[in-house]
């Protein structure tokens, strides 16, 4: 079986620190977290800073304890017209003269790629979707006017972003639903505003700190 690029869906997340959740929570069905801190004797799945999706049932969900420390993950759909994904791993010269031309991987993984996409505009406010603003706000300042005289500024930020990517959004249920994350750096965007052409936005990322994973599960519903 093989499927079409248009099958594989990308989800944009971020963190907010005030949300995390640690010592006697319990987690939400269905909700992607990023382990913070994990303590003794910890039901937890995996280890500090892996990414694990919660029990689809509100019976099977996951208890923390004293040490314990997660922080849900807010993802929204990134709707792509195009994207790359490009892993390398380097080589160290090994040879000698028993073995000349001899090479050894290095064991440093460098992740980087590119997704593109329209600027999209939510119906009835006019204002943009959610993850549209979240790509922005990662290079300007946005400043916030209601006309009435109340104003906000969203400073331009830097926190993690992640990257979800579902690779077989056509999973049927039983079977098993594979997914990438990586935390990314955007690192540039390019905007196209042209009068024959739709507003898009070319992004490109390189790895951020934490260990890209692909995630397999099976779907229950």
């Amino acid at each position: 079986m093989k499927r079409a690029g248009s099958k594989a869906h990308i989800f944009i997340g971020d963190f907010d620190l005030s949300k995390v959740i640690s010592d006697a929570g319990v987690t939400v069905a269905d909700t992607w977290y990023r382990i913070m801190e994990k303590g003794e004797n910890s039901a937890l799945p995996f280890g500090k800073g892996f990414p694990f999706r919660a029990p689809t049932n509100d019976t099977d969900q996951i208890a923390l304890v004293s040490g314990d420390s997660i922080v849900p993950i807010d993802i929204e759909r990134y709707c792509k017209t195009t994207a790359s994904l490009s892993t390398e791993q380097g080589s160290i010269d090994a040879g000698d003269d028993c073995d000349p031309g001899a090479t050894i991987l290095d064991g440093i993984i460098v992740s980087s790629g590119s997704f593109a996409g329209l600027f999209r505009y939510n119906d009835v406010t006019g204002d943009f979707d959610d993850v549209t603003e979240k790509i922005i706000n990662r290079f300007y300042t946005i400043l916030m006017d209601d006309g009435e005289g109340t104003y906000k500024l969203m400073p331009r930020s830097d926190e993690p972003i992640f990257m979800l990517v579902n690779l077989n959004s056509d999973a049927k249920v039983g079977q098993m639903e594979i997914w990438a994350y990586f935390p990314i750096n955007i690192t540039s965007m390019g905007n196209n505003f042209g009068n024959t052409d739709v507003q898009n936005k070319d992004i490109s990322w390189t790895k951020g700190e934490g260990e890209p994973v692909f995630y397999k599960r099976i779907k229950v519903a």
